[in-house]
């Protein structure tokens, strides 16, 4: 479906896939991404994964802080004030070898 993306670019007006529902104190709702955050949630949920079966058998402990932890912008997304700049939509794709790629920016994507 055509929406807003909730994740990292929240971009309006692309497509998007409904990926859940988040609870908050005072409400429920659903929550929908595009393509691009898509594959930038696989690649840090992939990496999580990777340390946490490289610790030597021992599930990694998370820290806690001061600060709310900030996830770091998506590859994809266009530098702040850059003109010009949009984040590829990943509209064409094609397969190699069992994989699909987006044929605009040559990304594999997971989906």
């Amino acid at each position: 479906m055509t929406g807003a993306c909730w994740l990292y670019c929240r971009r309006e007006g692309v497509r998007v896939l409904w990926i859940g529902s988040v609870h908050t104190p005072g409400a429920t709702g659903d929550v929908y991404a595009c393509g691009p955050c898509l594959v930038d949630i696989d690649r840090i949920v992939r990496a999580q994964s990777h340390d946490r079966d490289t610790t030597d058998g021992r599930a990694a402990r998370p820290t806690r802080s001061a600060q709310p932890a900030r996830l770091a912008l998506p590859a994809h997304a266009p530098p702040a004030g850059g003109p010009g700049m949009m984040a590829c939509e990943h509209r064409r794709t094609e397969n190699r070898a069992g994989k699909t790629f987006c044929r605009s920016c040559e990304r594999q994507l997971y989906l």
